[in-house]
């Protein structure tokens, strides 16, 4: 492809810099031959030449460093100018016309392999990524926008300008407007993905390690019916399932009443959040040979990147009704980490307070 998209057999985690965590990852994971939905990066130079195309560049930085951060007035006023700028500034036509081409070319080579004709119209995922994917600016900088079931050119080119307008949420802002304009450049660089839909009847998380315990003996997952978008923002409450890596074989199971998921709109674009059945809110979402499978598949990924991992996946099913897995998204676990910290820096105070006390004590002893 060229300067302003990549397919995801193009990139390796090395093009963190070029592509965003998620992109980098989604690459990585098709470069060793794991089961990765096709797509391409809209990449950061996108973007970039975007905003250098015009003043625009000057007049998002103007927004950011002249907000007062301690009021929510100024914050929202802010936000609105800045996506209102993102949305309606014209798009340079050597970015546009490349995003729309590797668009039709995945979607006519996705027609062509599923023996469905030549259409222009096949439904992806517009999703954000970001350089500092799982880093702390992340966590602030509203780049975790995603899009499902995006069809067309011309949707998929606005969904990748909302994915850049979410860059300047009013809490975004706050916490650039507090940074040093080198570090506030950085934290607004994002790449965006493009990634055909998994059409999942089922969807969730696997995690390599127990997010409890820290335990690597150990494999959890979360699952609900639909699309993941239920189980990953926390609007269900999924099934759990333990398994022990050693073989890998269930030790136990928790089955959630299931009441809510996402699933394509009748209008094929777009999804809606509706309620499940009744005959399949109390039984298991997973069979025991598909949790056979996301096991075998997340020691796979994790023996690839080196350490636990947090995967995303989806469960399509075939013609024959066969269950297939496709990885969504796979990143370093990090909230056993977290907690892990939390409590080292707990027992760090502890002891700091009993050394305090007792130093306190043989003081008053000697006197």
């Amino acid at each position: 492809m060229g300067k302003y998209t990549k397919k995801f057999n193009e990139v390796r985690s090395t093009d963190r810099p070029l592509v965003g965590g998620k992109c980098a990852s989604l690459g990585e994971m098709v470069q060793a031959g794991l089961p990765v939905p096709d797509g391409f990066a809209v990449t950061i130079d996108a973007y970039e030449d975007f905003r250098d195309d015009s003043d625009l560049r000057t007049e998002l930085r103007s927004l950011v460093f002249g907000v007062d951060p301690d009021s929510s007035k100024s914050l929202q006023d802010a936000h609105d100018q800045a996506v209102a700028l993102v949305l309606e500034r014209n798009l340079p036509a050597a970015i546009e016309g490349e995003i729309r081409e590797a668009y039709l070319a995945l979607s006519r080579e996705t027609a062509r392999r599923r023996g469905t004709g030549d259409t222009d119209r096949i439904p992806v995922a517009v999703r954000s990524s970001s350089v500092d994917e799982d880093g702390d600016a992340a966590s602030f900088a509203g780049q975790q926008e995603t899009y499902l079931w995006v069809v067309g050119a011309d949707d998929v080119i606005a969904k990748v300008r909302e994915c850049w307008a979410s860059l300047y949420t009013p809490q975004a802002i706050a916490y650039r407007a507090g940074m040093s304009e080198t570090d506030a450049a950085e934290a607004s660089k994002i790449s965006v993905g493009v990634q055909l839909m998994a059409d999942a009847d089922v969807a969730g998380v696997t995690f390599t390690v127990s997010p409890r315990t820290g335990d690597r003996s150990v494999i959890a997952i979360n699952a609900s019916w639909g699309l993941g978008q239920s189980v990953v923002s926390g609007e269900v409450t999924p099934d759990e399932y333990w398994l022990t890596k050693i073989g890998p074989a269930l030790t136990s199971s928790r089955i959630a009443s299931k009441e809510h998921e996402y699933v394509p709109a009748p209008d094929g674009t777009g999804v809606i959040f509706r309620e499940v059945d009744e005959a399949r809110r109390e039984v298991s979402c997973l069979s025991d040979s598909e949790l056979m499978q996301l096991a075998e598949i997340g020691l796979r990924v994790e023996e690839h990147y080196g350490c636990p991992q947090d995967i995303e996946w989806a469960l399509e099913r075939d013609g024959d009704g066969t269950s297939r897995v496709m990885l969504l998204q796979s990143r370093p676990e990090t909230n056993w980490k977290k907690r892990k910290e939390e409590k080292s820096k707990r027992t760090s105070s502890a002891t700091s307070n009993l050394l305090g006390f007792v130093s306190a004590a043989a003081k008053g002893q000697t006197r």
